[in-house]
């Protein structure tokens, strides 16, 4: 399983990064991991618009789906297509534009639980940000927090992963709620035994290095930014 950081920038784009997209491929198939604002552009870099095999959006916040609109015109385009419509894995308040749409998506409601998308199991959990938001699980080997407060379906979701992709939203005393400072991140790392923790949602007026320093000093494994272009192999299931 290799997972390639397209856009980390939380709540909004940055000077140098997108916000929140992650590709994940295996057996040459391809997961994207939410689609945020200014994505679409980055991604092209990384895989064709008509070879996306599915899409999960962790909850309805543009940060974290907006530039589905513009991957689903790049399918649509007449030296792309046509193309079945790509399957998108979101929340139930997910927005109508994108739910209208049944020749260019074919939206599939979220809930707990476990369900086959490609080569991978995904296995979501409710967690504490706005409605119907959740994390997300990839076989044994990746947690995506999406965006959350600490809770404890987060926790047994990602128990025993090997990479975590965290939010680190502040630095702890900063936020109001919702969200993971790094402190966080770095504490949910050593709880749940990943073996990396990478850290996403960066917003762009934040200081970063400080970001990581807070969240290295808690956690029990290696820490990195999520800049954008950072790949890396993660174990596969076993067969």
């Amino acid at each position: 399983m290799r997972l390639t950081v397209v856009g980390s920038s939380g709540s909004v784009p940055g000077p140098d990064s997108a916000c929140s997209c992650y590709l994940v491929e295996q057996d040459g198939f391809r997961l994207l991991l939410d689609l945020g604002t200014g994505a679409a552009g980055p991604l092209q870099r990384y895989v064709a618009p008509a070879d996306v095999g599915a899409v999960v959006v962790t909850h309805a916040h543009g940060d974290h789906w907006a530039d589905l609109v513009d991957l689903g015109y790049l399918r649509t385009l007449p030296d792309v297509g046509p193309l079945p419509p790509l399957p998108v894995h979101g929340p139930a308040n997910l927005r109508t534009v994108v739910r209208d749409n049944p020749t260019v998506y074919a939206v599939t409601d979220i809930s707990p639980g476990t369900r086959r998308v490609g080569p991978f199991d995904l296995r979501f959990a409710a967690v504490e940000h706005i409605e119907h938001s959740h994390a997300v699980r990839v076989d044994d080997a990746l947690c995506y927090t999406g965006d959350t407060a600490p809770c404890a379906a987060l926790d047994e979701l990602a128990a025993g992963c090997e990479v975590l992709l965290a939010e680190a939203s502040g630095v702890r005393g900063t936020l109001r709620g919702g969200h993971l400072t790094a402190a966080d991140a770095g504490q949910l790392a050593a709880r749940s035994g990943a073996r990396l923790l990478v850290l996403t949602h960066l917003r762009p007026w934040q200081d970063h290095g400080e970001l990581l320093a807070e969240a290295a000093w808690h956690a029990s494994c290696p820490v990195v930014l999520a800049a954008p272009g950072l790949s890396l192999e993660a174990p596969g299931p076993a067969r």
